[in-house]
């Protein structure tokens, strides 16, 4: 995957490499996937985000789309095919974002979130994987992103971990957002 990941930093822009704390990475997806995942901060042409919620989340928490890389994909492969899979929308890479990796005080994960910025060119919203069991989309401003992340950071109960995980993204994401 490394020659492939030094393609895509050449072609959309070298990615942030952050390190996040968790207090514990025994917890779906990074327990689960140990080849990592797609982040898709897709722009929508009225220049919000898209984020979604499951019907299995508590709270309706809204975060980044995201979708494991299968053995044997390549990260392009599974940008492409998660996109397509939660979102029926045709897009375009705008900027590889970071390559997020984990860690608790006594191991790293495996697992390695890769985000990248799309801009959709296309298509109709809608999820052509119901096993996603997508309920509810939103798009929100830039500026909205961090009080988004802060609401799955302030997450409680078994809940708390995984939403400091997914937080993670949309922090970058919003950081990136002002930077350009």
């Amino acid at each position: 995957m490394t020659v492939e990941l030094e393609d895509l930093a050449t072609e959309y822009g070298e990615p942030r490499k952050l390190v996040y704390p968790l207090a514990s990475i025994d917890f779906p997806p990074v327990r689960v996937r140990k080849l990592g995942e797609v982040c898709m901060a897709i722009r929508r042409p009225n220049g919000r985000f898209l984020l979604q919620t499951k019907e299995s989340y508590p709270q309706s928490v809204l975060r980044l789309p995201s979708g494991g890389i299968e053995n044997g994909e390549s990260v392009y492969a599974a940008l492409m095919r998660e996109t397509w899979e939660e979102t029926n929308l045709t897009v375009t890479i705008d900027r590889f974002v970071a390559q997020i990796s984990y860690e608790t005080p006594n191991a790293k994960a495996e697992f390695i979130s890769y985000l990248f910025c799309l801009r959709e060119i296309g298509g109709r919203l809608s999820s052509n994987d119901p096993s996603e069991r997508i309920s509810e989309w939103a798009e929100v401003e830039p500026g909205e992103l961090l009080d988004r992340a802060a609401s799955l950071r302030n997450m409680t109960s078994s809940w708390g971990n995984w939403g400091m995980f997914r937080a993670a993204a949309l922090e970058v994401l919003a950081a990136h957002c002002i930077e350009t």
